[in-house]
């Protein structure tokens, strides 16, 4: 079982960060591999459609920034809360993007706020961002409200440290079960990106 997280924040040493290392910890403590793309210490260019042509030098830096993503079994993204959206880095990674990368495959959704938003940037991805890419997100999400205030350290120091600590790993669970459903149905042979790449 392979998990990519990706922390869709474009500060360096971001909130988002420390929640996706949480997750990343988490996951590989039961045996999980991990792969962790930090787009705040790794930003992608601004997506423009020379992606298109084969050679550029935009889609060889992809191919290169990529390697090892879409080996993977399900996904979670990290996003801050911008002025109530998820994150331009994110939905810029999104962009990038084609029809077979991450599709069919169970994708988790956690939003980061420093007060009590967070719910905003669920609904932005949920409405948005799995129509070509075809992810399938899980009806749980997670919203890391108070964030500087929780996962610091290697215990729970609050009620509410305890609870989103315990709330993560629960969904996590869930999260790899799914991957390990969802593989019978990649491999039916119903799926057809081929005749049929973009979603409606």
């Amino acid at each position: 079982m392979k998990i990519s997280i990706i922390a869709g924040s474009h500060r360096k040493n971001s909130q988002s960060l420390k929640v996706a290392k949480f997750l990343s910890n988490s996951l590989e403590s039961n045996g999980v591999e991990v792969k962790l793309i930090d787009l705040g210490s790794h930003p992608l260019p601004v997506w423009d459609p020379s992606m298109w042509e084969k050679d550029s030098d935009l889609k060889k830096f992809w191919l290169e920034y990529s390697k090892g993503l879409f080996e993977s079994d399900a996904y979670i993204f990290v996003t801050p809360e911008y002025a109530g959206m998820a994150s331009p880095a994110l939905k810029n990674f999104f962009l990038y993007l084609s029809g077979g990368d991450i599709s069919h495959k169970p994708g988790l959704i956690i939003t980061v706020s420093s007060g009590m938003g967070g719910s905003y940037p669920n609904a932005e991805l949920r409405m948005s961002s799995y129509k070509n890419t075809r992810i399938v997100y899980i009806p749980d999400h997670v919203i890391v409200r108070h964030v500087e205030s929780v996962l610091n350290g290697e215990t729970p120091v609050s009620k509410d440290d305890e609870y989103i600590r315990g709330r993560l790993n629960y969904v996590l669970k869930v999260l790899v079960e799914y991957g390990k459903a969802f593989v019978s149905i990649r491999n039916s042979g119903v799926i057809d990106i081929k005749s049929y790449p973009f979603g409606l």
